[in-house]
């Protein structure tokens, strides 16, 4: 090639011809060159072992071309070092014997090589990467069509727990979501070493744990992600243990905050990247939404059933309520009773004291029943000021003195409404049975109804009336079959 240096050597090492190439490689004309001996265009360290070999070539002076010869160092001009590649061949003539070595400078070939490996590797870790980030793209999708089918909430922390080291190999986790009134946030799965409960399938962090994420996390404080990468986002949260790195990804679902998710490395382990970044806000997306959409689904089941003013349920669940129990009550041949109340004097007290006095004063009510019922126990608002009772198992003598319980505990209630004590609330209670005073969700209704206004009738406080139908079989009662056991 016209770019190798060319130099032809005696057998004493002596330079006897070199061309313009190697004139330029070592920085110096011809004149200077032809006469000097060879090895002192060979750096000095590698000076003994450059004569070894000479000696070699002379003793067995074979052709070797480019590819085949060694690669040496030369001195260049300015004293650097630069590895060449050298063809030798001999070269007959009158005046004697001549080596004549073609060198080529192989330097920026080498340096050009190392700069294509390194690319190459450049290539394949970022390839590895795309794989990894897809494969953990899939896997999300995946569990995001399961996140949208699950029943329970209690289903989505499990289903996080176990596949987080799946999605995370190399990474310890935490779940932590907000309860439904954002009073304090809660840990509820989590997975891998250096986690509070990580060693424990399903989680397993105490409410310590959930206080200090609270605190500490400043993606729940910020509703944006942070972490070691960020630190001018936020400092580092106190919440992650060690120096490792971590991240904190919020869960946000239509602007409210859910929770977050919480990544983090062990000390001295690979730093968390950019693939795991975007798994982990991919998750938490769906995450966030599957919890804020089984949450609303709730909340409209609840508004569906629930009074909104005392918080029991409605009119509607207690009739559909009241025929579940008789259906059940029959196939198990088990009695069950119902129980309607009725404040005294509500429309005297909304008069006297207002609307919210009368709507507190329920509230609390309510919360009574609620506290003083069993949990198989069902509390209804039927309307306006009567409230409702079904007690499951329970005959009609036991629903007496559970009635007779609760006339006693409700006229004991001290309500207060802006500072201001509201008279004694009294109660009046009518009770009817299944099956002896009725077999229809009407017939326990109606007898029910006819006890409480005799009741009221009675001009009592507090008085209770159980409907006198009660030791009649049914076949006595007129218009009403026995119906189905």
């Amino acid at each position: 090639m016209l770019s190798d240096a060319v130099v032809v050597v005696a057998e004493d090492g002596a330079l006897a011809l070199v061309n313009r190439q190697a004139e330029r490689m070592f920085g110096a004309p011809r004149s200077e060159l032809v006469g000097r001996s060879v090895d002192a265009l060979v750096p000095e360290a590698s000076r003994g072992a450059h004569q070894h070999l000479r000696g070699r070539y002379w003793s067995w002076p074979d052709a070797r071309p480019h590819g085949v010869s060694r690669e040496l160092t030369v001195r260049r001009a300015g004293g650097e070092v630069s590895p060449v590649e050298i063809s030798l061949s001999m070269l007959e003539v009158v005046e004697g014997s001549f080596a004549v070595a073609s060198l080529r400078d192989v330097g920026d070939a080498r340096n050009e090589l190392v700069g294509l490996r390194r690319e190459h590797e450049a290539l394949r870790v970022r390839f590895e990467a795309l794989e990894r980030r897809n494969r953990g793209l899939a896997a999300v999708s995946m569990l995001a069509r399961v996140l949208q089918s699950m029943e329970a909430e209690a289903e989505v922390h499990r289903l996080v727990a176990e596949n987080g080291p799946v999605l995370f190999p190399r990474l310890s986790g935490q779940l932590v979501l907000h309860d439904p009134s954002h009073v304090r946030p809660t840990v509820v799965a989590a997975w891998g070493p250096g986690v509070p409960g990580g060693d424990v399938p399903g989680g397993g962090a105490t409410d310590d744990d959930a206080a200090a994420v609270a605190n500490h996390c400043w993606a729940l404080r910020l509703g944006r992600i942070c972490g070691a990468r960020y630190p001018e986002r936020s400092p580092r949260c106190a919440h992650v243990g060690g120096t490792g790195d971590y991240l904190c990804v919020p869960l946000m679902a239509q602007d409210q905050s859910m929770g977050a998710l919480h990544l983090s490395a062990s000390a001295g382990g690979l730093p968390i990247d950019d693939e795991d970044e975007a798994l982990a806000s991919v998750l938490a997306d769906n995450i966030a939404m599957s919890v804020a959409n089984f949450r609303l689904r709730l909340l409209l089941q609840s508004q569906a059933v629930k009074d909104p003013l005392s918080g029991l349920f409605n009119r509607r669940y207690m009739e559909a309520a009241l025929e579940k129990e008789i259906k059940h009550s029959a196939r198990h041949g088990r009695p069950f009773s119902f129980v309607l109340l009725d404040v005294n004097k509500f429309k005297q007290l909304n008069d006297s004291y207002g609307h919210d006095a009368a709507d507190a004063l329920l509230r609390e009510l309510s919360a009574f029943l609620e506290r003083n019922i069993r949990a198989e126990d069902t509390a209804c608002r039927y309307g306006g000021d009567e409230l409702a009772l079904i007690l499951p198992d329970t005959p009609g003598e036991g629903a007496v003195v559970k009635a007779r319980s609760l006339q006693v505990g409700i006229s004991d209630l001290e309500v207060s409404h802006l500072g201001q004590l509201l008279p004694q609330v009294t109660v009046e209670v009518g009770v009817s049975s299944y099956p002896s005073d009725g077999m229809s969700a009407a017939s326990l209704f109606r007898a029910a109804d006819v006890a409480l206004l005799r009741a009221k009738a009675s001009r009592g406080l507090a008085h209770l009336h159980r409907h006198p139908m009660e030791h009649r079989p049914p076949s006595a009662r007129s218009g009403e079959s026995a119906g189905p056991v």
